[in-house]
């Protein structure tokens, strides 16, 4: 089928460039440029009124038909004074005399409504210092006619900068930047390019598209993607953006690597609402820390990342003030929904750009390994990164992926250590210890192995797996010592606050044949003072089903004997530190006469020599426990040496 163009809608028709006149236009042509003919239209001189900068235009899209390209342009054209917009495309027809024309297809804008640049492209020319030199009218309209350089245009200077530099080198340049109109701040996307005129001088030709509308769509779909939700600070994703130009501009700042003390026991005992409130209100603390220049990033979870900018050395001390202030700050109670105060603490490790480390991923790393050291000198304090320190971070993120599987391949294992009557000289209880032994770490200590299993939340699974298998133990125990014998075992706060701990305890109980009051809990004094005033509190629930409680390394923890008859327990484990100054015993003699009031058992461990153990057996001491009387063991072990009892009785 045939196509009458004359027809058409679209609007066409050639431009001879050299000649500055438009040589043959269809119907809808002759409409946009308001002419009775082409003849008419054909005497139009478009030389006059045209710009340099429109004629070095028409110049580089004659360049691009030479190599068969076609280009796409939203125009803008004012035929006897009437503006008017179109979607233009040029492409390159070949006149019959050789010489090469401009094909012009013109849609005015309002039928393209969806094109990324809808208004007219705005075009200027300047020398390449970025001296104005002319433009199109849609930039008469948009700027300043006091307009005099590339930078009286920007509004940050070092964009024009940019722009300039990339000219110089010969590159191209693309950019959204943020410029002053006679209207306002406006957003550009522009392209610019050096160009050489037919009289070999160099230009800088610059095309601009306003893009405003989209790119506060933009804009506002970052700041979504870029902020937290619950305390609207910036993201892990918006702090790598916020960065990146401060790395590109290599601007010196101080990161504080943030981490909450003892989150981890709100959240799983009073729930994630009321631990989300709490996560507001430390990001609202550390707000107030704030100063212009700094970035404040919830990181993840209880973690939280303090930008200092221009921060220097570890030296400043500014940067010690601020630490300090930010853990007094972050160490106020909270007031929790059920109107009690909730006291946390927090560890900040400290790393400096570019001191420390050179990139993104080696400053987190580094102010992450300093703010784990700090947790271990005893948390509520600041580490300032030295070298060497992720050394022991990468040590534990290894014990963490290797302990995932440690049940799986059955490396876990328990020694069991005695405690003994001095009154009786006789074992009546174990102690539960857990070791692991893994082929490639070697034998990783308990604390370690407990402290990263709290840390990734593995701690309750293989707690519960001590509790099997120690109470599994017990019976060969029993059978071995006395059917007396209990077995205890330690538990973690994060176990304890689990709603199924006591059903779990009594099924296990069951499962191997063995009364409550065949195992001892031990609990540290921290985890035992939690809620324990209220009825329905853990350690009251374990007590109404006569499961045995002992207070764990009494002494290193709260140390406040006044709350001790407010706890259910039936013993009271006295820490070795106590054993340090053995020649004073007044503290020793006031522990056990208030305990022995309380109806309490008193156990002493870290007994290491016989005159440790006779002197604490005539203060009241009678159940003791330390290498003196017995080292940890494996159940093979007791195995071994009750056979051989029984070959030399049999002997």
């Amino acid at each position: 089928m045939q196509v009458n163009i004359d027809q058409l809608h679209t609007a066409i028709w050639i431009y001879d460039i050299d000649a500055y006149a438009i040589i043959w236009a269809n119907t809808a042509a002759l409409l946009l440029w308001d002419s009775a003919s082409i003849d008419d239209l054909a005497q139009r001189d478009f030389k006059i009124g045209q710009s340099d900068a429109i004629n070095e235009t028409i110049e580089q899209y004659r360049r691009a038909f030479k190599e068969n390209k076609v280009v796409q342009e939203n125009w803008f054209f004012s035929p006897k004074g009437n503006e008017t917009e179109a979607l233009c495309q040029f492409s390159g027809v070949t006149l019959e005399d050789g010489r090469l024309a401009m094909l012009v297809e013109a849609t005015p804008t309002l039928a393209h409504t969806t094109m990324q640049f809808k208004s007219a492209t705005i075009i200027s020319l300047y020398n390449l210092n970025g001296e104005f030199l002319s433009a199109n009218s849609p930039f008469a309209k948009k700027f300043s006619s006091t307009t005099t350089h590339l930078k009286d245009l920007c509004c940050d200077h070092q964009d024009a900068l940019n722009l300039l530099q990339a000219v110089d080198k010969e590159e191209k340049f693309e950019s959204d930047i943020l410029m002053k109109t006679c209207y306002g701040d406006n957003w550009f996307r522009v392209i610019a390019n050096r160009i050489k005129n037919q009289d070999d001088s160099t230009h800088i030709l610059i095309n601009q598209y306003d893009i405003h509308e989209s790119k506060i769509v933009e804009q506002n779909l970052r700041q979504q993607a870029w902020a937290d939700p619950l305390t609207n600070l910036v993201n892990r994703r918006g702090l790598i953006d916020t960065l990146k130009p401060m790395f590109e501009k290599q601007t010196p700042f101080t990161l504080l690597y943030i981490d909450l003390d003892g989150f981890k026991m709100v959240n799983d005992s009073l729930g994630h609402r009321q631990g989300d409130e709490i996560l507001v209100k430390v990001s609202e603390r550390l707000k107030e820390h704030k100063q212009k220049g700094d970035i404040l990033c919830r990181f993840g979870g209880d973690e939280f990342i303090f930008i200092i900018e221009n921060g220097s050395s570890q030296s400043d001390i500014s940067t010690t003030l601020r630490c300090q202030a930010i853990i007094d700050s972050l160490s106020e109670p909270y007031q929790s929904f059920l109107s009690r105060e909730l006291l946390l603490s927090a560890s900040i490790g400290v790393a400096d750009y570019p001191n420390d480390a050179q990139s993104y991923e080696q400053i987190i790393a580094y102010a992450d390994a300093a703010m784990y050291h700090a947790k271990k000198l005893g948390k509520k304090q600041w580490v300032q990164y030295q070298t060497g320190m992720e050394n022991s971070q990468k040590r534990l993120s290894v014990i963490a992926q290797k302990l995932s599987f440690a049940l799986a391949n059955n490396e876990l294992y328990l020694h069991y250590q005695p405690v003994l009557d001095c009154s009786t000289g006789k074992i009546v209880s174990f102690e539960a210890l857990l070791r692991w032994y893994n082929d490639e770490l070697g034998f990783v200590s308990p604390e370690e192995a407990i402290s990263v299993a709290e840390e990734v939340g593995l701690i309750y699974e293989i707690e519960t797996w001590v509790l099997d298998q120690a109470l599994h133990d017990l019976l060969t125990l029993k059978d071995l010592f006395h059917p007396s014998i209990t077995m205890a075992v330690n538990l973690s706060g994060l176990h304890l606050v689990n709603p199924n701990l006591v059903d779990t305890i009594l099924y296990m109980l069951d499962k191997h044949d063995l009364q409550a009051q065949d195992l001892i809990l031990e609990l540290t004094e921290s985890v035992l003072l939690t809620d324990v005033n209220h009825s329905n509190s853990p350690i009251n629930t374990l007590a109404s089903h006569q499961i045995k409680v002992s207070i764990d390394d009494f002494g290193t923890g709260y140390s406040s004997l006044a709350y001790l008859h407010t706890i259910p327990a039936t013993t009271v484990k006295v820490d070795k530190t106590f054993l340090e100054n053995i020649n004073s015993t007044l503290t020793l003699e006031c522990i056990q006469r208030l305990v022995t009031d309380l109806s309490m058992n008193s156990l002493i461990e870290g007994i290491e020599t016989e005159e440790q153990a006779e002197l604490l057996n005539s203060l009241g001491y009678r159940l003791q426990q330390g290498y003196y009387h017995g080292r940890p063991q494996p159940l093979s072990y007791y195995l071994s040496a009750d056979t051989q009892r029984q070959s030399e009785v049999s002997d």
